[in-house]
């Protein structure tokens, strides 16, 4: 990189990793620079503005991953979260945001988020990290947003696989198509209202469902809560998808009702099927990643000139 870029990134990762915040006051009083500290937020917010090599950067960060994404079939946990600005009135094309901790509509923008997961260690490592507005020009729907986020992923693995794990908020037919189309593999729970084919037949989700009653046993631990699992599965199909086998899983234990994948990888016996609970079960890494970026990163509380420098900060935060 050109040196005053090279310079800049090395004071925003280490101002975000010992001050332990994205707010450039923070990170500025980090670096412990020898002159007043409202010149060095006014160069680092300058830098934020102005700094153009982020291919560069990326090229960088995907030589560093690409080691641990030799598998055949890479685990890619997918979700969005939000960034809630409810004092924010004049920040550049602020949209409208369900805050997922109290359900109200508050000013704010959308993230997407795309993490693979070591096969040992679980380890999450970013692979996509996107923030973006519905108010912005050039905005065509959350759904291209995730689209955007598959064909780099896609791109990122080369002539190998991707498992994309994705939560109900993804029950869709063209999310499915598209990985289809780039012929990797989903795991995604599903809505209970979803119609599925089975033995020819239309069912609800819900009442296909409860037909199964678990056939394998299976003991899960989650942020230190065990429980006790009955799992079992059927093959059926989606009637927009008509002649593309996929696999239902149900899963008794976590709740009253019981919890249902759908997936397009072939399972033949028992270890397959635990593998795809544990797949989505590994799912709550990516939550725990924006735990971490909003409570002990204070990312909602991040204040920058432009929705640009916005995007970059996001960007540069959890590579």
């Amino acid at each position: 990189m050109q040196k005053p870029n090279k310079n800049f990134m090395m004071d925003i990762f280490f101002g975000l990793a010992k001050s332990k915040s994205v707010l450039l006051s923070n990170i500025s009083r980090a670096l412990e620079e020898p002159i007043k500290a409202i010149q060095t937020i006014k160069r680092l917010s300058n830098r934020l503005d102005e700094f153009h090599e982020e291919d560069k950067l990326l090229d960088n960060y995907e030589e560093m991953i690409k080691p641990y994404l030799k598998e055949n079939d890479n685990l890619i946990l997918v979700d969005t979260s939000e960034i809630v600005k409810p004092a924010a009135s004049k920040m550049e094309a602020l949209g409208r945001v369900r805050d997922g901790s109290t359900g109200k509509i508050e000013n704010g923008y959308w993230t997407t988020s795309m993490i693979a997961v070591g096969p040992k260690t679980k380890h999450p490592i970013s692979v996509y990290s996107h923030l973006y507005s519905s108010c912005e020009q050039g905005f065509i729907s959350e759904n291209e947003e995730t689209y955007k986020g598959f064909r780099y992923v896609n791109q990122l693995l080369e002539d190998k696989k991707a498992t994309f794990v994705m939560d109900r908020g993804y029950d869709n037919i063209e999310v499915m198509k598209k990985v289809l189309g780039q012929e990797d593999n989903f795991i995604i729970r599903l809505k209970k209202n979803r119609n599925l084919l089975y033995q020819g037949k239309k069912y609800s989700v819900h009442d296909l469902a409860v037909r199964r009653k678990g056939e394998i046993n299976f003991r899960s631990e989650i942020k230190g809560t065990v429980y006790d699992l009955k799992v079992s599965h059927i093959t059926v199909e989606i009637p927009s998808l008509k002649d593309k086998k996929l696999t239902m899983v149900v899963v008794y234990g976590y709740g009253k009702e019981p919890m249902v994948l759908l997936t397009n990888k072939r399972i033949r016996k028992k270890t397959e099927v635990l593998s795809i609970l544990k797949a989505y079960i590994t799912r709550w890494r990516i939550e725990e990643m924006f735990r971490v970026q909003k409570q002990e990163f204070e990312l909602e509380d991040i204040r920058v000139r432009s929705l640009t420098s916005l995007k970059r900060m996001f960007y540069l935060y959890p590579s």
